[in-house]
């Protein structure tokens, strides 16, 4: 499956704890992301890389790595370039990408078959959004938002509004390049999954064609969240049926409601 477009949940492991990696990789996550970044210390940071050497395997799912910025990045980028990892990996999500600079430097380093998704966390990243998703070897971007608060000033509940005008403007963004759908950020409260099944469901609404999560009991949660409801499903296939009888121009669905090419279009993304 397309490393961008398919996948729903991201599971974020710490690089440096094996048994974690290994249950991770055995969850139920669309897609494991190996953290270089925030979850490893400065100075279990050579391990945690020495350790995608032995990156267990995955029956179903995508392998990717978070690395870091800056000087870390460049020895992430190293150590991806002197090790074999079995199977390859399937993305990169670059912590603190600001400008295409990095992502020029990152793209010349790993194959083309690699994904890169930057990960939008500062102001001045929200700033260069149209360089960063316009980049060619940009396929999706994620939001993080904790880090993007903490740099905006933000304060709760005020700073929801804050951060939700960002999640609007990297949607546009997103679909005005003609890149996949970002990804949202990590829910914190870890044993409320009824937030994280409502907040999920509210970031498919705005658009977004997933989110990271921190515990492999999220990833379920948001799977389904992402995924389209029954309802939603049955009226897709009714709009698409009704479209190709008709062949072309505006007809109503079953509910009266005009059909077009726009509501086609929605009908074929809600399906896959």
């Amino acid at each position: 499956m397309s490393a961008a477009v398919s996948c729903r949940s991201f599971l974020y492991v710490p690089g440096d704890r094996a048994d974690r990696v290994a249950k991770a990789m055995a969850s139920s996550a669309h897609a494991v992301i190996v953290d270089l970044e925030d979850a490893v210390k400065p100075d279990a940071k050579p391990a945690a890389r020495a350790a995608l050497a032995s990156m267990p395997a995955r029956t179903s799912g995508q392998r990717w790595v978070r690395i870091n910025a800056g000087a870390d990045g460049r020895a992430d980028l190293a150590a991806l370039g002197s090790i074999e990892v079995a199977g390859g990996i399937d993305g990169l999500v670059l912590a603190k990408c600001e400008n295409t600079v990095w992502l020029d430097e990152v793209a010349a380093a790993v194959p083309p078959s690699v994904a890169l998704a930057p990960l939008v966390e500062t102001a001045r990243a929200v700033r260069s959004l149209d360089a960063i998703v316009g980049h060619p070897r940009v396929q999706q971007c994620q939001l993080g938002e904790v880090d993007l608060l903490a740099d905006l000033g933000g304060r709760t509940p005020g700073g929801a509004t804050l951060v939700r005008h960002v999640r609007i403007e990297l949607v546009i963004a997103s679909a005005a390049a003609g890149i996949a759908a970002p990804i949202g950020g990590v829910h914190l409260a870890i044993d409320d999954l009824d937030a994280l099944a409502r907040s999920s469901r509210e970031l498919a609404e705005l658009g977004f064609a997933g989110r990271a999560v921190v515990h492999p009991r999220h990833c379920d949660v948001v799977n389904e969240a992402f995924a389209p409801s029954a309802q939603e499903r049955a009226w897709a296939e009714d709009v698409l049926a009704r479209w190709n009888d008709a062949g072309r121009g505006a007809l109503r669905g079953a509910d009266g409601a005009m059909i077009d090419e726009a509501v086609v279009q929605r009908a074929r993304r809600l399906l896959g």
